[in-house]
């Protein structure tokens, strides 16, 4: 990737995170470009270089929790189970979504009434489960593929519900939904969640660009403390 390659990525990344803290304020579908323009920094030519619309800034946002996600995946961790592997990738990506999380909140409150948000994301839940899977080295294709990404998707979905209203500092809500969801999966494929692949570096589409300060690390050793099942599903409202 070129210097102005990567200066893109940057501005893009820049906007992209605006626009979600913008969100939270104001809501999704109140929003102009020239508002996340100012939010972001830059001038609405500059935008334009990214961007066209504000759906296609919640494309770059997805593409960039996709990255952070990626960076934040253990390579040395390929003698782990596939399961695990997969839970700890997944952990990252919310970890990657959290600050921007009372963005999210009101994305996903307005999408029944704006049909090309829901449009996009719809389009990038695929794309987005494929880097789980290839961020916990877990090879996936033949006839199965599409079922396994459906699976996996519906089991991120369904945790991320839970996501959005866990006030819990280590997530631990999160986690004990995450656990059911990847065992439910685990049974429907009878143990076989995929080839694992070869060790090798994450591809990424792009460097994962920080234009805030990040949350406080939370400890990488989770399945060393995994969480308790919860007794009763969680209210995510």
């Amino acid at each position: 990737m070129t210097e102005a390659d990567m200066q893109h990525t940057d501005h893009a990344d820049l906007v992209a995170a605006a626009a979600m803290q913008l969100a939270a304020q104001r809501g999704w579908r109140s929003l102009s470009l020239g508002d996340i323009a100012t939010e972001a920094g830059v001038s609405l030519a500059e935008l334009s270089r990214c961007y066209a619309s504000r759906p296609e800034i919640l494309d770059g946002f997805e593409r960039m929790i996709d990255r952070r996600m990626l960076a934040g995946a253990a390579a040395g961790d390929i003698d782990d189970k596939a399961r695990d592997r997969l839970f700890d990738i997944i952990m990252e990506r919310f970890d990657a979504l959290l600050p921007y999380r009372d963005g999210v909140r009101r994305v996903t409150r307005e999408l029944p009434f704006d049909p090309p948000t829901g449009l996009v994301l719809a389009l990038a839940l695929p794309r987005s489960v494929s880097w789980m899977f290839a961020g916990a080295r877990i090879a996936v294709n033949g006839p199965w593929m599409p079922v396994k990404l459906a699976t996996l998707g519906a089991v991120y979905l369904s945790v991320f519900r839970v996501w959005l209203n866990d006030e819990n500092q280590d997530l631990s809500k999160t986690m004990a939904a995450l656990d059911r969801g990847l065992d439910r999966t685990k049974s429907l494929f009878g143990g076989d969640l995929g080839r694992t692949r070869p060790v090798g570096p994450i591809p990424t589409d792009g460097p994962a660009a920080v234009t805030e300060p990040e949350p406080e690390p939370k400890p990488k050793a989770r399945r060393s403390a995994k969480a308790k099942p919860l007794s009763d599903e969680a209210d995510v409202g």
